[in-house]
């Protein structure tokens, strides 16, 4: 045997142990994960939370693993809590016990994701008194009917909660000469105490600010619900009545208060609520809210590296009123999967999850207010600062729980249209009221949620899926039959086969069977979070309303938005790279340590390049904006707030600029084609008399034009495929501004849990990428040179 034989059966041994001991490892943890000899009844329980949450619940598990040794509790911390939890759900692994936010009740229940609790406590011998420990408005947000949320069976009991009101810099009111308003206050008083404070003299630090004001949607309900109206008519959520009198006027106050007072801190884009709240953490704000007990924690210190305010006295006033109070509160349960195999075991231990015990470590850490009355009211909650923490309690009479529609896509319409107004200051309170009333009218009447449509057949499409592979698989085999080989043809074939063989496997497996299936989805209509049994067949629907009834509001936008991207970028990037590759084509000294500079860019991941953007497109402190504060001021206007309240005109150019930061990629390819230019056409070139510039478009381009042909195809497709850096940055807003089509998608599919809808987006877009590449290659012929061959 040759030594290169040699080596070639020791690579393939190698490979094939890596493959083997692959397989071993896996199936080894699985053993060990479902030991045999293990009697022991396994609960999965899932949770999300900071190091210090993380750490109770750890405790509360080893303790009833303790007092229950036949239990076995597996523990799930997730940051990407709901993305993985869907996931479980929709593998049909979901955990036993996990975290259930009150929005989220009435999605999870419609689909029988969650388990009726009611005939569990029923058994328990003291579940009715159990009950009753817990406030009644906290177990009323955990019970749905499959109406409406507040009755019907419990499907959570409630772990910790807070109200909403108001954090204050005791500081400046006094400053101001501003009584705290510790016994309450209007509205109307909130807003008169936040331009006092805002119009108190500057000091080093710069202007104070009255408040920093979270107009989420459910602040803006409480708004409108203490001037009478609500954000709808009814229980059923199709009749929005946020362009009521109450509404405008709710919305009138903020932006008032915004734009034209300037009394209220505001700033857009994604990192403008941490901004403000770290202003009020510098003393520089006097009033943060509405927001809850989460605070608590980081204004006392007491996390990892926290300081906490030392700097100025703070404390908790209730949340203003008008003609009446009204504050919504936020809570989290513990609820059970409705496809857990052990419920009673499961019963058990949620118990003991949401009792006493884990609620007191809580309430010490300041984290959130106890779900059980006797140690909310227990010097375990109220003692330590804010001062005034009985204000909490005491807002719990006037709470209500904020109900919102099941659908997922109400809180993104709503924040979408209502940003416009309160964000932008580019709509009047009534025109962004009305939009949002007619955009959520046209979600609802949609024709794929207002039709009934029945099961798909899933049989005949196994049964085909299983005779069209037997059949390849048959076709392969009888065509190689026929051809008459030699020994050592047919050893080479087998040997030829089995090196290839893991590849077609892989091609087979994971790319064209996801795009057959892929395919046959766009033709459900499916959520993801359950068993792929459950969808329903619509035939070509998703289709249709791509193409009529969702078009103008966002199929539309978003290509013209992705377009506007793809014909910036492909051809700025392409001669940007052919630009550096000209440079960095020279033989000055130290030319390869220019090279690996710039294309060391390239090696950033999405994510990191996209967080390191979004400081350097800061309009308060972003590098970008100082160094363009001068020019601007020169020229009487001040840099754009990029991805902010100037997103419209300057988002788009702005991730074009940041897609030039890795023209490192592009660059190395140009170069290597430079180098394979033969330097006989320059000469020749020369001698003919042509100057630099006619050498360049004369030689250097119809030399290079295969790779700008193959540069421009794949500048096109990854133009059209923009998310990562998009999705971490603005997530497609604000107002839609930066609403790329496969954004739209990603909404479609994991936010909105539209499977099937997003299928056909995506289909839809790989035909008009395909479209577009054909095109690009039939007009290739007129330009581009391939040495050797006809054009």
């Amino acid at each position: 045997m040759s030594i290169g034989s040699m080596i070639r059966w020791l690579l393939a041994w190698g490979a094939a142990l890596v493959v083997v001991w692959s397989f071993f490892e896996v199936g080894l943890r699985l053993w060990r994960e479902h030991d045999p000899s293990d009697h022991r009844t396994k609960l999965v329980i899932m949770q999300w939370g900071d190091a210090s949450e993380e750490q109770i619940v750890e405790s509360l598990k080893n303790q009833y693993e303790k007092e229950h040794p036949d239990i076995k509790i597996e523990r799930i911390h997730a940051n990407d809590f709901d993305p993985k939890l869907k996931t479980m759900m929709a593998a049909g692994t979901p955990p036993d016990l996990f975290y259930l936010e009150s929005d989220n009740v009435a999605d999870f229940a419609s689909q029988h994701l969650i388990a009726d609790l009611d005939p569990l406590i029923a058994a328990m011998p003291d579940g009715q008194q159990w009950l009753n420990g817990y406030y009644p408005v906290l177990l009323n947000a955990f019970r749905f009917d499959g109406h409406a949320i507040g009755n019907g069976p419990h499907y959570g009991i409630p772990k910790d909660f807070t109200t909403m009101l108001m954090y204050v810099n005791c500081d400046l009111f006094k400053k101001a000469g501003i009584a705290i308003p510790y016994g309450g206050w209007t509205w109307d008083e909130f807003f008169e105490d936040c331009k006092k404070i805002s119009k108190l003299p500057p000091d080093a630090g710069g202007r104070d600010y009255g408040a920093v004001f979270n107009a989420w949607p459910g602040m803006i309900q409480s708004l409108m619900r203490c001037y009478g109206g609500d954000l709808f008519d009814g229980i059923d959520f199709t009749h929005v009545t946020i362009d009521s009198p109450a509404g405008i006027k709710a919305l009138s106050m903020i932006q008032q208060a915004r734009f034209v007072d300037e009394s209220i801190y505001h700033s857009t884009g994604p990192q403008s609520g941490s901004y403000g709240e770290q202003l009020f953490y510098t003393g520089k704000v006097a009033i943060l809210g509405p927001v809850g007990r989460w605070q608590t924690p980081h204004f006392r210190g007491v996390g990892q590296n926290d300081e906490g305010i030392t700097s100025f006295n703070w404390d908790v006033v209730p949340l203003p009123h008008a003609q009446k109070a009204a504050v919504n509160i936020a809570t989290v349960a513990w609820t059970m999967s409705a496809a857990t195999k052990h419920p009673k075991e499961a019963m058990e231990l949620l118990r003991f999850l949401a009792g006493a015990r884990g609620q007191e470590v809580v309430a010490q850490g300041g984290m959130a207010i106890p779900s059980l009355k006797a140690v909310a009211e227990s010097p375990a909650f109220l003692s330590g600062k804010p001062a005034h923490s009985q204000i909490f309690l005491d807002e719990v009479k006037d709470s209500y729980n904020p109900v919102f529609p099941a659908d997922p896509e109400f809180s993104q319409y709503m924040g979408d249209d209502i940003s416009a107004c309160l964000d932008l200051n580019q709509e009047t309170p009534k025109e962004a009221a009305e939009k949002f009333t007619a955009d959520w009218s046209h979600e609802m009447a949609s024709p794929l949620k207002t039709k009934q449509y029945p099961p798909m057949r899933w049989t005949p499409i196994v049964a085909a899926a299983a005779l069209a592979i037997v059949g390849a698989v048959g076709s392969v085999w009888f065509f190689s039959r026929r051809q008459k080989l030699g020994a050592l043809d047919k050893k080479m074939e087998r040997i030829g086969w089995l090196f290839v063989s893991p590849w077609v496997i892989g091609f087979l497996g994971l790319t064209v069977g996801p795009m057959v299936l892929s395919l046959l989805m766009s033709m459900t209509r499916w959520t993801a979070m359950t068993p792929m049994v459950t969808a329903q067949f619509v035939g070509a629907d998703n289709y249709k309303e791509i193409a009529t009834y969702d078009f103008q509001d966002h199929i539309k936008p978003a290509l013209l938005v992705t377009g506007y991207y793809a014909a910036l970028s492909v051809p700025i990037g392409q001669l940007a790279a052919l630009a550096v590759a000209m440079l960095m084509n020279s033989r000055a000294r130290g030319i390869t340590l220019f090279r690996t500079i710039y294309y060391i860019p390239t090696l950033v991941g999405g994510v990191t390049m996209a967080a390191i953007w979004l400081w350097l497109l800061n309009p308060t402190y972003g590098l970008i904006n100082h160094i363009l504060g001068p020019i601007a001021a020169k020229m009487g206007t001040t840099p754009p707030d990029w991805i902010g309240s100037d997103a419209a005109r300057w988002a788009v150019p702005a991730m074009v600029m940041m897609s030039l930061w890795t023209v490192g990629g592009g660059m190395l390819t140009y170069l290597a084609a430079l180098k394979n230019v033969p330097f006989s056409l320059f000469d020749a070139a020369r001698i003919a008399g042509a100057r630099a510039a006619r050498q360049f478009f004369a030689v250097t381009i119809p030399m290079i034009s295969p790779l700008i042909f193959f540069n421009l195809i794949m500048a096109i497709i990854g133009s059209f495929q923009v998310f990562a850096q998009v999705f971490v940055m603005t997530g497609g807003g604000p107002n839609n501004a930066t609403l790329f089509y496969v954004i739209y998608l990603y909404r479609q599919a994991f936010q909105f849990h539209n499977m099937g809808y997003a299928s056909a987006l995506a289909w839809v877009l790989f035909l008009l990428v395909l479209i577009l590449t054909g095109i690009v290659i039939r007009g290739s012929r007129s330009w581009v040179y391939y040495e050797g061959l006809k054009a």
